[in-house]
């Protein structure tokens, strides 16, 4: 058994799993349910999406941009003209992806869909967290298995294995 496999780890990698997820959880949770909902979800759905992407735009300037000029042109023409859909699935993406980190449930693809974000929002020109964020899921991620031991995965990837085996 490799180290990172190790009982230790495993609660190592639960304990960071469980805080990367309640990091997601929480700000989903509010976006979706809380005093911003509206702007995210609600009747002015589009309107956060649309000010934080106006914000990026506004990086794309200047010999050293914080905003690539490609990812502008995406912000441009998909993005902003979707801002509504988009503040959809932010909020309910960051929810539901630190529900799925805190459950340990589908953990992998949780993992991928936060990178996702966090690298969307870096490329946007917005640094805070998301660095340090990516780097604890990419770990996480390297960790493997190991990451939901001590979760919903454990028992559910068997039997979803051993169902789709029988299925065909």
């Amino acid at each position: 058994m490799a180290w990172r496999e190790s009982r230790l780890m495993q609660v190592i990698w639960t304990v960071l799993r469980v805080y990367v997820g309640w990091e997601w959880f929480s700000h989903g949770l509010d976006k979706v349910f809380g005093a911003s909902s509206t702007v995210w979800v609600g009747p002015q759905a589009g309107t956060a999406v649309t000010g934080f992407l106006n914000a990026a735009l506004a990086k794309t300037g200047g010999q050293h941009p914080d905003v690539q000029g490609w990812y502008a042109t995406f912000i441009e023409n998909v993005a902003l003209p979707n801002a509504t859909f988009f503040g959809y699935v932010v909020a309910w993406g960051e929810l539901l992806v630190g529900l799925g980190l805190i459950l340990g449930f589908l953990t992998s693809l949780a993992l991928l869909a936060a990178i996702l974000m966090n690298l969307s929002y870096l490329l946007a020109g917005a640094v805070s967290t998301n660095p340090v964020m990516l780097f604890w899921e990419g770990v996480l991620l390297w960790a493997g298995a190991a990451a939901y031991y001590w979760g919903v995965d454990r028992v559910f990837l068997p039997r979803w294995k051993k169902w789709r085996l029988a299925k065909g």
